[in-house]
């Protein structure tokens, strides 16, 4: 072993995330092939808290210019109770919404200290559509996104349709994000979702059954409330799709957004774990949702191996005490990283990224931020939403 940190364990998760890495990407997902004559009441959900108002703007007129008809859409806009400027904004976004024809209301949150599940389920309370679709502030949303859902929803009989979400900025971080959500949307889910028939769910593009929702509780109080979500509805033999449909959302603004989106994800993933160790489901279906949910773990561990693996590396060049010839972590260091990058690249090339090719050589440099990021989440609070500047 080497002198300084081996981590077997690390080594071995950081293993097991390969698995996925060997599926087909997946260049389209799942449309419908019919439309119903009547289509069913919508509502569609976006939840602010201290945004900007060219960003709420942004997300209202997308649900303007959505081809799903009007007078069977609904928005409830939920805004904080002590967040007066951007109640008022939300005021000036419902008469967009009520002259392009689409009835809106807001909902105001008394949950003061409380997570953003708290404020969802508030506007659930308040909901009268057959189903539910979430957005958040600064999604630009594909005009047929929420007709394409719901007429796969009632095609299949799926209870929850996710939207593939792409993270877009101007920074070379934002691009590393961006390659990331796309690898995530159209490699790793397909994978997880195909063994586990289920899988982590994301907040934006998220459509539900407002029924199912309903049996489930809402939305759990905790961090990451929508992954939380996909394990209940696993766990309950629930039905999951991929909607071939995009939102194009806002990047964070800097490192320190970025860092604390990060931060939030990976403790929000950490009590999904402990949630997936004790659901009843079998060793299959549960080992294909581990390797999301062990992300943290296996990120971290590896991120300090291979730290204190460099440390010894380098203390070798000035010492006479030699380096150590061989470890796990090197061996894992040596194969897996090429294998992600080619990975990475394939998946690109496959759904018509080729422009992000360029940057992916880059990706471990990323890696390490993100594997620093899940080291830190080990100290973060549960309690705290941490809101994410764009």
């Amino acid at each position: 072993m080497s002198i300084g940190f081996d981590p077997i364990l690390g080594s071995l998760l950081f293993s097991a995330g390969l698995v996925p890495h060997t599926a087909k990407p997946r260049v389209e997902l799942e449309l419908p092939t019919q439309r119903p004559v009547e289509m069913p009441l919508v509502t569609a959900v976006v939840a602010l808290y201290r945004e900007k108002w060219e960003d709420i703007a942004m997300t209202l007129n997308s649900l303007v210019h959505q081809t799903y008809p009007k007078d069977r859409l609904e928005v409830l806009v939920v805004v904080e109770a002590d967040d007066q400027a951007v109640r008022r904004h939300a005021q000036t976004g419902l008469g967009i919404l009520r002259d392009a024809g689409i009835s809106s209301e807001i909902v105001v949150s008394d949950g003061n200290r409380r997570l953003k599940a708290y404020a969802l389920n508030r506007a659930l309370e308040k909901a009268q559509g057959a189903f539910c679709v979430f957005y958040d502030a600064s999604d630009d949303i594909a005009p047929t996104q929420i007709e394409t859902a719901v007429c796969l929803m009632l095609e299949k009989n799926y209870d929850a349709v996710q939207a593939t979400v792409l993270r877009k900025g101007r920074s070379i971080l934002s691009e590393f994000l961006l390659i990331d959500t796309a690898f995530w949307f159209r490699k790793y889910l397909p994978f997880v979702l195909s063994i586990a028939q289920g899988m982590p769910l994301s907040g934006e593009g998220l459509f539900l059954k407002t029924s199912v929702l309903r049996e489930v509780g809402g939305f759990p109080e905790v961090l990451t409330e929508d992954a939380y979500l996909g394990i209940l509805l696993t766990e309950r033999n629930k039905r999951f799709g991929l909607v071939s449909s995009v939102i194009i959302e806002k990047a964070p603004r800097n490192i320190r957004a970025h860092f604390v989106q990060r931060l939030r994800w990976n403790r929000g993933y950490l009590t999904c774990l402990v949630r997936l160790l004790r659901a009843d489901l079998n060793l299959k279906r549960k080992a294909a949702l581990l390797l999301p949910f062990l992300a943290p773990l296996s990120c971290s561990l590896a991120f300090i191996g291979w730290f204190f693996m460099a440390v010894e590396w380098i203390a070798s060049l000035w010492t006479s005490v030699p380096g150590p010839a061989f470890s796990l972590p090197a061996l894992v260091l040596c194969l897996g990283i090429p294998l992600c990058v080619a990975s990475y690249i394939h998946t690109l090339w496959v759904v018509g990224m080729k422009r992000s090719i360029s940057f992916v050589i880059l990706l471990p440099y990323y890696w390490s931020f993100i594997g620093f990021a899940a080291t830190c989440s080990f100290f973060k609070n549960t309690t705290h939403w941490g809101k994410t500047e764009r």
